[in-house]
């Protein structure tokens, strides 16, 4: 259940990012940093709680990978302030590798290729 509510996490999140940035497009409201920054905002609220749901699932290479990823983001908050210019192409790289590596694991999760170790009884 918690896989499958943390797959209808990630859908969300890129749809929400596919919507934003329609509405960006369309309406020009509002700039591409601002757009950015909210949705910025967006994923580090999904990722985390996309980490409190799976944390005993999957295994902590993917612990490692998401928290990775959230420290990312909010470095390009940083980044946004000190390299304008800079901001849009990282956040949309950091964007792509989220999305690229989310429907990586959700497949090799249904594959039932992608589980945590057990961790052995007796260490030495």
């Amino acid at each position: 259940m918690k896989e499958k509510l943390n797959t209808s996490l990630q859908s969300i999140s890129l749809i929400a990012v596919a919507g934003l940035a329609a509405w960006s497009v369309f309406y020009d409201e509002l700039s591409a940093l601002k757009l950015l920054s909210y949705l910025i905002i967006f994923l580090v609220f999904i990722e985390v709680l996309s980490l409190i749901l799976i944390r005993k699932t999957y295994p902590e290479s993917h612990t490692t990978f998401k928290v990775g990823i959230i420290a990312t983001l909010l470095i390009l908050l940083g980044i946004k302030r000190m390299l304008p210019d800079f901001f849009v192409p990282l956040a949309v790289i950091t964007f792509a590798i989220n999305y690229f590596y989310n429907f990586y694991t959700n497949n090799k999760r249904r594959k039932g290729q992608f589980k945590r170790k057990k961790p052995s009884k007796f260490k030495l």
